[in-house]
């Protein structure tokens, strides 16, 4: 059966919309650990039907179309009675788009990945201490085109390679420090980065972690000024913008915001990890601002969200394993004119942090741990000390930055379900409280 019958007859069977989204992908995962590598393949193809009935969705998934999607996808949308979902109107999206990788790499044998790999661990081995105990690497490349035909006429198609690897080193009394690298396209991905660098910043991370001291009992619970590294940075924007301008849950009660701080979400970024040229409701991506010169000008959308709020699709309707959902592509702090050894130097008594364990969030609390931590004072990084993590409340977390650089960038994957994402950002100076 044809994906535009399946469309057909969902529509004359009484749903208001439909669409259909199929999606061929190939993945190349290389793993090395203990000195020992392990290539493997996989390809997959689905189907996914969603169908729009009585203001509920329906959606049903099947390796190939067949008829019992059509049924499947009513049944589920009609158990549900009447529903409110309503969609804003939008251009459907049309054409192919093909993003360029220089060195394909999922059809070969994985070899230029392997060599890339052992050498950022031989890096690490070679300029790391007897401490350093365990090195290894984990890589997956893979190429996803994605067709999606719709009952109000969508009609286009998209090709993806990307690229995500992680590093990771651990010493021998179970200290760990992890890079991770990310990107849409193929070997240049990784083949743009130094393994040296790469190297460099994991022994660092391991170096401040092995010599760090006890943080001063008097500090904790305080508030401090404290600079967060490119990637730190990244990581958590990442984080407080999902939960903070999502329509979704947006709640309106976000604090005063920094005055020179401007966020974009930017799907079409050259690169990005979470980049895409139309999102799964069929609507084009675009470039768009949500905070511009501290004021709040754009929530991400979908298009039930866009219908409440009466506002245009904003292109991020994201999700296949259920109707998507308002969700990021690639965020960006726009850097400013703050260099970065000055915002350490402007700094009294505060830290320094260079990398994230885990975040999480904890009612309204930003609970952030860290994997090096530095003192900083009178405007010098002193030494390494022991910081359990750094909090800060949800919606302060804007109001409470003081400075953010005009560089390095750092950068920082993330996903939610099959949802790939990227963040981006200069090193920023903020208020946090440190335990």
């Amino acid at each position: 059966m044809r994906v535009g019958r399946l469309i057909d007859e969902c529509i004359n069977r009484g749903a208001q919309y439909a669409d259909c989204i199929t999606v061929i992908a190939k993945k190349l995962q290389v793993d090395y650990f203990n000195k020992n590598v392990i290539v493997s393949k996989s390809n997959s193809k689905v189907y996914v039907l969603k169908a729009l009935v009585e203001g509920n969705w329906g959606l049903s998934v099947a390796s190939e179309p067949n008829g019992n999607m059509i049924i499947e996808a009513l049944r589920q949308a009609s158990l549900k009675g009447p529903g409110s979902i309503k969609l804003a109107k939008r251009k459907p999206v049309q054409g192919g788009y093909v993003m360029c990788q220089k060195q394909a790499v999922v059809d070969g044998d994985g070899s230029e990945i392997i060599d890339y790999v052992k050498s950022v661990v031989s890096a690490i081995e070679k300029s790391g201490d007897e401490n350093v105990r365990v090195a290894e690497g984990h890589v997956e490349a893979s190429i996803r085109a994605k067709a999606m035909m719709s009952s109000d006429g969508v009609n286009a198609y998209e090709i993806k390679p990307s690229l995500i690897a992680s590093f990771t080193a651990q010493t021998s009394n179970g200290e760990t420090a992890c890079v991770e690298v990310c990107g849409s396209g193929g070997f240049e991905v990784l083949g743009n980065i130094n393994p040296q660098s790469i190297a460099d910043e994991i022994l660092f991370k391991l170096s401040c972690i092995s010599k760090s001291k006890m943080l001063n009992p008097y500090y904790k619970g305080s508030r401090f000024d404290v600079v967060l590294s490119p990637h730190t940075a990244a990581s958590i924007i990442q984080v407080v913008v999902e939960n903070t301008l999502n329509a979704q849950n947006y709640k309106r009660n976000v604090k005063p915001l920094f005055d020179d701080l401007t966020i974009i979400d930017d799907p079409t970024l050259d690169g990005g990890y979470g980049s895409f040229f139309f999102d799964d409701e069929g609507v084009k991506a675009r470039r768009k601002k949500l905070i511009e010169a501290g004021r709040l000008v754009s929530l991400i959308h979908n298009r039930e969200t866009a219908y409440v709020y009466g506002v245009e699709p904003t292109g991020n309707g994201r999700g296949l394993a259920e109707p998507p959902q308002p969700r990021h592509s690639n965020i960006i702090v726009k850097p400013c004119d703050w260099d970065f050894k000055e915002m350490i130097e402007e700094t009294k008594i505060g830290f320094l942090v260079d990398g994230v364990r885990s975040i999480h969030l904890i009612d309204e609390l930003i609970v952030v741990e860290p994997e090096a931590s530095l003192l900083i004072k009178k405007g010098e990084v002193k030494e390494a000390v022991k910081v359990s993590h750094f909090a800060v409340n949800l919606y302060e977390f804007y109001s409470n930055i003081k400075a953010i650089a005009s560089s390095p960038l750092g950068s920082a994957p993330g996903s939610i379900g099959d949802c790939k994402s990227a963040s981006y950002s200069p090193p920023l100076k903020m208020e946090l409280r440190v335990f």
